[in-house]
């Protein structure tokens, strides 16, 4: 498919949690997330995974690695050398900290602020964030992103998105609920992320969709400087 032409120009839906609010539900929830979403994430957050294709050797960051689901899978194919994990909710850092034991460099911190130099991270993933921040945050993230990132480098996120087909009708009610209540959907809702990827002044090299049954209606997206 054309990114240019996967999906039109549409603003996210306002979400009025800000981070403080947002690292307090997630850690709260942190135990038993895997349990409530990790079926309907998997298989979007495996092709993400494929999409990056992270090589041993190379320095690997998950921004926002919530209970380590997806850096497990990373890091046993690539091993642990130069593989760093980054989230803002102590309780999620603390579940992935448990089922990684003491190998990787496991951080708590701010994807807004990430503690890494210029151009020196080879492959980035960031899967199901995006969508929980409030406009201005996914903005500042992108950017921080995009300036960590090597010149060859990839970054590969994986949010919900807008339904293609039969899938429609899902979004369109998870937006509605989202709108009645931000905080019981966690702050997230479905985003266009090609619009949002090229304003950080990155380029989008290929887009997947992951839905109609598969997982919740949602977007991989591949990029580079």
């Amino acid at each position: 498919m054309d990114p240019s032409t996967a999906s039109p120009d549409r603003e996210p839906l306002p979400n009025p949690l800000d981070s403080a609010r947002l690292q307090e539900i997630y850690s709260r929830t942190a135990a038993f997330y895997d349990q409530v979403v990790a079926e309907h994430q998997a298989a979007a957050k495996l092709i993400a995974i494929e999409m990056l294709g992270r090589k041993r050797g190379e320095r690997f960051l998950e921004v926002a690695l919530g209970t380590g689901w997806a850096f497990e899978r990373v890091v046993a194919g690539s091993g642990a050398e130069g593989a760093y994990g980054l989230e803002v909710a102590p309780g999620m850092l603390e579940v992935a900290r448990g089922r990684l034991g003491a190998g990787p460099a496991l951080l708590l911190g701010d994807s807004a602020r990430l503690p890494f130099r210029e151009a020196s991270i080879d492959a980035v993933l960031c899967t199901y964030t995006l969508e929980c921040m409030p406009g201005h945050l996914i903005a500042a993230t992108l950017t921080e992103m995009r300036r960590v990132l090597a010149p060859a480098g990839r970054l590969v996120l994986a949010d919900l998105t807008e339904g293609e087909g039969a899938d429609a009708a899902m979004t369109e009610e998870w937006k509605a609920g989202f709108e009645r209540d931000p905080e019981f959907y966690g702050g997230a809702r479905p985003l266009r992320l090609v619009p949002l990827i090229e304003a950080a002044g990155l380029r989008v090299i290929e887009r997947r969709y992951s839905g109609h049954g598969a997982s919740w209606p949602s977007e991989v997206v591949l990029a580079q400087r």
